[in-house]
């Protein structure tokens, strides 16, 4: 009994491994393509606690005028010093929060500051430098992103995916072959009412 406990115990932690695991592949790769988003990896503490260092930021398209004050956005910034967020193809990025909105002759600018900076960011943003309002983050899965990235990680990713699957599926086959052999046991046990009845006054023969 405690044999077959620990068996179902350990498919359900190798599954929820796995429903995991694919969880955070889709959030990060497939749905941000789906919506015409970007998966950000934020290099910087500068957003911190809200936003931790290592996170992957998913930043969809919004148009600058739906901008209201506490949201935060990705932009381009010209100060590489304020770049805390990488993506090969548009960096420098920064992701801050909307401080304050200003409408001025040229359109409107938004005063950005990281939730972890005592001061704003200089100069404001205007709204042609906006990529993006996060939509939602991954804390510290940028790490692992990034190795990917830079080398064959993937390919020892993806083995140990497969890996821990084939764990899985042993353990499961393990589980029904325990199943049958006990169905088995139970069939060869004999029927009490099978038995041979003797008539009444003799004894059955031995």
């Amino acid at each position: 009994m405690i044999q077959r406990i620990l068996s179902v115990l350990f498919r359900c932690v190798i599954g929820l491994l796995l429903v995991a695991a694919l969880a955070v592949v889709f959030s990060v790769s497939i749905l941000p393509r789906l919506t015409n988003a970007q998966a950000l990896i934020v290099l910087s503490g500068s957003m911190e606690p809200t936003i931790p260092v290592g996170s992957v930021v998913i930043s969809r398209p919004v148009d600058p005028a739906e901008l209201r004050v506490n949201d935060v956005i990705t932009f381009t910034h010209g100060s590489p010093a304020q770049t805390d967020a990488f993506d090969p193809a548009n960096s420098p990025l920064v992701t801050h929060r909307v401080v304050q909105i200003e409408t001025t002759p040229q359109g409107r600018v938004f005063h950005t500051q990281g939730d972890a900076n005592d001061v704003r960011d200089d100069p404001p943003v205007t709204a042609a430098d906006v990529h993006g309002r996060v939509w939602y983050h991954i804390p510290y899965f940028g790490y692992a992103q990034q190795a990917m990235t830079q080398g064959p990680t993937t390919l020892y990713v993806l083995a140990g995916m497969l890996f821990v699957f084939g764990i899985w599926l042993l353990s499961v086959a393990l589980g029904d072959d325990d199943d049958e052999d006990e169905d088995d046991d139970r069939s060869e046990e004999p029927d009490p009412e099978d038995a041979p009845h003797a008539p009444r006054g003799q004894e059955a023969p031995r």
